[in-house]
């Protein structure tokens, strides 16, 4: 029987265009677990719920699970398909968004830990409880990973571009109440136990920003093919 090649190489390249898809539906399933993370914070500073708080700190497992999957995926991918060109790029940018996530999610699990055993000791900034202004920065923090997380589904290379350069109006928003909170924390007065609570709390909040900004580099390089890391 005579071997047709352009029908092979036909059931090839649909192969990896399937493989293409499931690679894109698990890195956006893992933002969408890191998404819920976060959801599940604004739960616990909204009912001072601990069993929810503990959920989240068990929900880092599968995100982390999903990151060990999504890895070995991409090397089978790698080894069989010898992808080039925008696929090698794909292919490059999932893996480090993958990273980023997971990180990101290991950040709301410490915030959980903190809310779990000292709900109680955030104290106030500016006549304002922090537990409602954490809350509001969670919110914000949430909403760049909903929206670059959409941006690496529709390849959207403005909105990654704003993100990663600091410009995104919630990014400029969240920047901006991150430093009001720590000046607070630092001024004179601060009670120490309320102080040190908040602050790991903070840091969190910051070290998650730039895991979101990192992924907005990482789209803008899928779509161009610029690496912008560590670019002012």
């Amino acid at each position: 029987m005579k071997h047709d090649s352009s029908l092979h190489q036909g059931h090839v390249l649909k192969r990896f265009d399937e493989d293409m898809r499931k690679l894109q539906k698990r890195v956006l399933k893992m933002g969408r677990l890191v998404q819920e993370q976060m959801d599940g914070l604004r739960d616990v500073l909204d009912q001072n719920d601990e069993e929810r708080a503990e959920q989240i700190i068990e929900g880092d497992r599968p995100i982390d699970l999903l990151e060990v999957k999504v890895d070995k995926f991409i090397v089978r991918l790698l080894a069989r398909r010898s992808p080039v060109g925008g696929d090698l790029r794909f292919i490059v940018t999932a893996s480090r968004i993958v990273t980023d996530l997971e990180r990101l999610g290991d950040e709301t699990a410490q915030m959980a830990k903190v809310l779990v055993s000292e709900y109680d000791n955030l104290g106030m900034c500016n006549e304002r409880s922090s537990l409602e202004e954490t809350r509001e920065m969670i919110q914000l923090l949430r909403q760049l990973l909903e929206r670059i997380m959409d941006a690496f589904r529709c390849q959207d290379n403005r909105f990654a571009r704003d993100l990663a350069e600091g410009n995104a109006a919630a990014s400029v928003e969240l920047e901006k109440r991150l430093q009001g909170m720590m000046s607070c924390i630092t001024q004179e007065g601060a009670d120490v136990s309320h102080a040190v609570n908040l602050v790991l709390i903070l840091r969190s909040l910051d070290r998650g920003l730039r895991y979101v900004q990192n992924i907005g580099e990482h789209v803008v390089y899928l779509v161009t093919g610029k690496d912008v890391r560590h670019r002012k």
